[in-house]
């Protein structure tokens, strides 16, 4: 009901930034969405009173984040016209949060190199790992552009299986994520038969643009999608995008790689 329309009566009695999921390009609602309560208890609230309740024909479903712990913002709608109100913290995407994400994020890739044998590299290997043509013993299928940037927003990917959120992940730390089944060097990792190895990338870019009225220049870094010439593809919005050609990205866009159901939804964290 929040995520629908601001006519409702709901959305009228709570204070809530809401975000609905659409279609970019046929300007439909994807059927779920993200909505963030500046009150606790308008929050709890509005999930008494709209979870179960009708619209358009259809029984609403609403709940609470489930993966706190994850950083997320509220989101794991499933499918079929639900929004999602999150737990109560003092805001999302916090620095403080960011630290503690990046301190289990730590932990965790210790623990797992520490498990890892060490093959090593050297001569003319470890100079092509220097260059980046080589991470970990694998021959990577692309360089970052000379205009990669590290993102200065907060970017996350939020990870759907059949309308069920199964993961949240943090995509500002780095300029580039590797998408794929490569286990060693994989930052998204998709292990479903129809994806690739090296499968795709996000690649965060800067743009410069010129107004061409005031002759401003605004510079902004954003992400991009870069299928790696995957034998099944990767899709945007429904649709399957050219392979070894860069495409921008939008806030809550779609993308899925190969076969897989699983769906993975771009939310930016709300400014400071």
């Amino acid at each position: 009901m929040l995520a629908s329309s601001s006519s409702s009566s709901s959305s009228q009695r709570f204070r809530a930034k809401k975000a609905g999921v659409i279609d970019r390009d046929k300007g439909g609602s994807r059927g779920f969405g993200f909505v963030t309560f500046r009150d606790a208890g308008d929050a709890r609230a509005a999930v008494a009173e709209a979870d179960g309740a009708e619209l358009g024909g259809r029984t609403v479903r609403v709940r609470v984040n489930e993966a706190e712990h994850k950083g997320g913002p509220g989101g794991g709608m499933p499918r079929g016209g639900a929004f999602s109100a999150p737990p109560a913290r003092d805001k999302w995407g916090t620095r403080a949060e960011d630290d503690l994400d990046a301190e289990k994020l730590a932990a965790e890739t210790a623990d797992a190199d520490a498990l890892k044998p060490d093959f090593g590299l050297s001569g003319a290997l470890a100079k092509d790992e220097t260059t980046g043509n080589i991470y970990r013993g694998h021959v990577l299928k692309w360089s970052e552009p000379d205009d990669a940037r590290q993102p200065t927003s907060r970017w996350r990917v939020y990870e759907f299986k059949n309308g069920q959120e199964e993961k949240v992940m943090h995509i500002h730390r780095q300029s580039a994520y590797l998408v794929g089944r490569v286990k060693e060097i994989a930052d998204i990792l998709t292990m479903h038969p129809s994806c690739s190895g090296q499968h795709a990338v996000i690649q965060f870019r800067l743009k410069v643009s010129v107004d061409p009225t005031t002759n401003v220049e605004s510079r902004a870094v954003l992400p991009y999608v870069l299928d790696l010439e995957s034998t099944n593809g990767t899709t945007l919005n429904g649709e399957r995008i050219a392979p070894a050609r860069y495409v921008e990205l939008r806030e809550k866009d779609m993308l899925q790689f190969g076969h897989s159901t699983r769906e993975y939804v771009l939310i930016k964290a709300p400014g400071k």
